[in-house]
């Protein structure tokens, strides 16, 4: 009876020192992919940064307006061009878009007409 207790003791030492050794090594395999992965991390924090560094210098508007001048060939505004909602034109009385004699409305068929 000793020596079956004795072989079971060897067995379940030997079972527990293979078991060990698998979960030993499948927790390495884990410690090396989350060092993977902060890796990976801290490269896509750094490109993250790269790129607002990139956007604030895009985003300037002194460089906008550089920009705007070189390339856009737009006139400044006048203060005679500001004017107020209730000077704009009223819709015309007649936008049809389902047809009839002018399918384009007031304005472009050279009606003047207006809501009153």
């Amino acid at each position: 009876m000793t020596r079956f207790v004795s072989l079971m003791a060897v067995v379940l030492i030997v079972a527990a020192a293979v078991g060990l050794y698998r979960f030993k090594g499948e927790s390495q395999g884990l410690a090396r992919q989350i060092a993977e992965l902060r890796a990976e991390i801290d490269d896509e924090r750094e490109v993250i940064s790269v790129l607002k560094a990139e956007w604030n210098y895009l985003d300037q508007p002194s460089r906008i307006q550089e920009l705007s001048d070189r390339y856009l060939e737009l006139d400044r505004l006048e203060v005679e061009q500001i004017s107020v909602v209730e000077a704009l034109p009223m819709r015309p009385l007649d936008i049809d878009p389902s047809g009839g004699n002018n399918p384009l409305g007031g304005f472009a068929g050279g009606d003047d007409r207006t809501v009153q």
